[in-house]
């Protein structure tokens, strides 16, 4: 059974810990290495991709301006502009020669998805020439104050717009942008040509090059979005994106940042004089890395769950000798050590426990054989001890007893007393066993009282009330005779005649020996000033030799009054098995 304080469960726990610590660490580590290096790629490959885009864009460029260029050298469209017509025929013939030169050159006059517009200026504001062919457009008023001056002067160079829904009415795109420049002879401007763009075409440049969460923007220096991948934002003022687009410097044309979980990466484009602007969401562009982590958190997890299956049945299998060295400790008792099996295929601090508590059970073994053969040479020699206690002043008047029977020629009386004494004498100091019957602790107890009514006479009479089925119990030598002898010469100060009372018996799983008087109790002894001793071996050394022999939970109980004293002792019933 597992124990929350054991080895076994504090090495596990440390284990599991450890691996699950160790799993976050490295999941942690792993996500965040693998976001770093996907956002690097990410910035690497939207670097390279924009530059593609721009390289896409300044072809397209390069056919906007050589239509300008195309429109700008050519004789028949300054013709068209300036020349006089005074006749109808005159305007016609240059109408004609206008549609010979476009039919000739149409291949550089049409970029992919757009149309032109030619118009004059000044006195020939009117004359105007427009490729749309669904639709005559018109040209707006103040179209050269307005998107073809910079610093209050024309720019002799190409322009671009965004739409401003100039020419809502006549392009047929629905989104478009328009690129101005003006028509010069030498340093003279006569007019100016507008390319009109499909910003689908622009899109498209750019749109196979989108990645989830990224966004793609082509805005203006001026903030407007001339095309965005995000089709909203198209065609409209757009401060926030010129904000971030504006990290290209005029130097490097190129500029990156990250912030608040976005990167923006930004080329400017001199040809447009906008910023080709991309914006990485990481939350969205990371998404498929987010996956990678849940995977590699169940990966981690399963591994983790079967390294703690391995470690537990590992270390159980490891442990499992030391636990059964346990059980076997804590299933020994005092009195009952139980030594351990080596096993061989044990650890060696196993082992060494094992054979130091082997070693040590047998030295306790030994120790406690030591003890206990101490403890009855030493319950020997207190019991001699109490047998040596008896009073030689006994001795004495008894063999002075014998010597007057014998004078007065009381054969008799002098062979029963002899007898009596030897039988005493025989019981108590012949034998040293620890225990005798009660039947022969009752005859040498008769023989005391014999020998006492021989010296002072028959006046104090012994009683005995002797269960039958108590006869053969064991009880310790000399139990009864201390008690009977305090009684015999103390409890009768002054009185002719008194009786003692001696019961054993069973009751329940004790055996109850009581010694009872009806002479002067220790208590009215007192109140009279007469002396009241216990005898020679007393009843505190019956006691402790009870105490020492059976435990605490038995000994001697005494109660007196002014009618008499009773003396109770409590012994456990030991059969005598070697009854003959």
């Amino acid at each position: 059974m597992l124990k929350r304080n054991s080895i076994f469960m504090k090495f596990f726990i440390v284990v599991l810990v450890a691996t699950i610590i160790i799993s976050g660490v490295l999941t942690l580590a792993a996500s965040q290495i693998s976001e770093r290096i996907l956002l690097e790629q990410t910035k690497q490959n939207a670097t390279v991709n924009l530059r593609l885009v721009k390289d896409e864009l300044l072809k397209y460029n390069e056919q906007i301006v050589n239509t300008m260029v195309q429109i700008n050298t050519s004789d028949a469209f300054k013709q068209y502009l300036t020349r006089p017509a005074e006749s109808t025929l005159d305007r016609l013939n240059i109408i004609i020669e206008l549609g010979r030169y476009i039919e000739t050159y149409k291949d550089y006059l049409s970029p992919d998805n757009t149309h032109f517009i030619v118009s004059g200026i000044g006195a020939n504001q009117n004359r105007n020439y427009s490729s749309n062919a669904l639709k005559w457009d018109q040209i707006p008023p103040n179209i050269v104050e307005d998107f073809m001056t910079e610093d209050g002067l024309v720019a002799q160079k190409v322009l671009y717009h965004g739409s401003q829904h100039l020419f809502a009415d006549t392009v047929p795109y629905e989104r478009y942008i328009f690129a101005t420049k003006p028509l010069m002879d030498r340093r003279t401007m006569y007019g100016y040509a507008i390319v009109i763009m499909d910003e689908q075409t622009i899109y498209n440049r750019y749109s196979s090059y989108l990645t989830p969460g990224s966004r793609i923007s082509l805005v203006s220096a001026g903030g407007y979005a001339l095309s965005s991948s995000e089709r909203e934002l198209t065609s409209t003022q757009q401060p926030e994106l010129l904000e971030h687009a504006a990290i290209a410097n005029t130097e490097s044309y190129y500029g990156m940042k990250t912030k608040d979980g976005y990167t923006y990466i930004s080329l400017y484009i001199p040809e447009f004089d906008a910023y080709l602007l991309q914006e990485i969401n990481q939350r969205v562009a990371f998404a498929p890395l987010q996956q990678i982590a849940i995977r590699i958190v169940q990966v981690v997890l399963v591994l983790s769950v079967a390294i703690m299956v391995a470690v537990y049945v590992i270390t159980r299998r490891i442990s499992k000798p030391l636990y059964e060295l346990v059980d076997t400790m804590q299933s020994s008792r005092i009195d009952a050590l139980q030594p351990h099996p080596l096993q061989e295929n044990t650890s060696y601090e196993v082992k060494v426990v094992t054979k130091t508590y082997n070693h040590l059970v047998k030295e306790i073994d030994n120790y406690t054989k030591q003890v206990v053969f101490e403890q009855n040479e030493r319950r020997k020699a207190d019991l001699n001890a109490l047998q040596m206690q008896i009073n030689p002043h006994f001795l004495y008047n008894t063999l002075t007893s014998i010597k007057y029977l014998a004078k007065m020629n009381r054969i008799d009386d002098v062979d029963r007393t002899i007898t009596s004494l030897s039988a005493m004498l025989q019981n108590t100091i012949g034998k040293t066993e620890d225990t005798i019957s009660v039947h022969s602790e009752i005859e040498s107890l008769k023989h005391y009282v014999y020998i006492n009514q021989i010296r002072y006479g028959e006046q104090i009479q012994v009683h005995f009330d002797v269960q039958p089925d108590c006869l053969e119990l064991l009880v310790p030598k000399l139990i009864i005779q201390p008690f009977v002898e305090n009684a015999f010469f103390h409890a009768f100060p002054g009185v002719a005649k008194g009786n003692i009372y001696v019961f054993v018996r069973q009751q329940e799983d004790r055996l109850l020996i009581e010694v009872l008087d009806d002479g002067v109790g220790s208590q009215a002894a007192a109140q009279k000033k007469i002396k009241r001793p216990v005898s020679g071996i007393g009843i505190e050394n019956v006691h402790h030799r009870i105490v020492l022999l059976h435990g605490p939970k038995y000994g001697v109980t005494m109660n007196s009054s002014e009618y008499g004293t009773a003396v109770k002792i409590s012994l456990p019933i030991l059969q005598n098995i070697s009854i003959e």
